[in-house]
């Protein structure tokens, strides 16, 4: 059987990178996204295929977990999908409360309920969640409902190391501000709020997410095999602000 990796938020920023640089390393890539644009980077490439799927949909991941199971092992899992918005606590309703839990935090135990026993089950895999600042700190320009599902990854991330060992080892990033769309894009960030952020920052400047995916990228290979339970950041110094 080949060797195959998941990356979920894989159209862009992060995520995108990601499949990059996994490229080099796995049989087959498999880009998960809401954005339709993740079928056009997987026609860039013959090793990557791109699935359009809402990471809330449990039904949905665990097909397309089957479907590449079906020709590949699934070694690595990378969940990256998230969304963030800035929303006063009184005008916070529980809809949208539970669209970025269900999002940031059900998607990343979606994929992994449906992936995870069977890295389990061969004995051998690598789980990477991406968390946030926000997790720790509180969320610099969402709402709590963005740090409340940021920490919760943490959580996850501790957990499922547990459980899945020895076998499967898992991880957390943590990364800081990106030059990715969810910072550039999305309407939380003014290029001044950057700037005044970012001139705080030791490294002075907004991260890549080719940075972010190269810590991916590590904690997913054998270079990392004595590392789980991990929270790593790659922030450019912003838990020392």
């Amino acid at each position: 059987m080949t060797d195959a990796a998941i990356v979920t938020g894989a159209a862009s920023g992060i995520g995108r990178a990601t499949v990059d640089l996994f490229r080099e390393r796995y049989d087959l890539v498999a880009g998960i996204d809401v954005d339709e644009t993740i079928t056009e980077v997987a026609a860039e490439f013959d090793d990557v295929e791109g699935y359009v799927a809402d990471v809330r949909d449990g039904d949905r991941i665990a097909e397309i977990v089957a479907e590449i199971e079906a020709d590949a092992d699934v070694v690595a899992v990378v969940n990256n999908a998230a969304i963030s918005r800035s929303v006063w606590i009184g005008d916070l309703d529980p809809e949208e409360w539970h669209e970025v839990l269900d999002i940031n935090l059900t998607g990343q135990y979606n994929l992994v309920r449906a992936a995870g026993p069977h890295m389990f089950e061969r004995g051998h895999g690598a789980i990477v969640n991406v968390s946030s600042g926000a997790g720790k700190q509180g969320s610099a320009s969402g709402g709590v409902h963005y740090s409340a599902s940021k920490a919760g990854v943490f959580g996850l991330t501790k957990g499922l190391a547990k459980q899945l060992s020895p076998h499967v080892r898992v991880n957390c990033v943590v990364p800081g501000l990106m030059d990715t769309p969810l910072t550039t894009d999305s309407g939380l960030w003014t290029e001044e709020g950057i700037e005044q952020f970012t001139d705080q920052l030791p490294i002075d400047r907004l991260g890549k997410p080719e940075e972010a995916a190269d810590l991916i990228d590590f904690l997913c290979s054998e270079r990392a095999s004595y590392m789980t339970g991990a929270v790593v950041d790659v922030d450019g110094g912003a838990s020392l602000v």
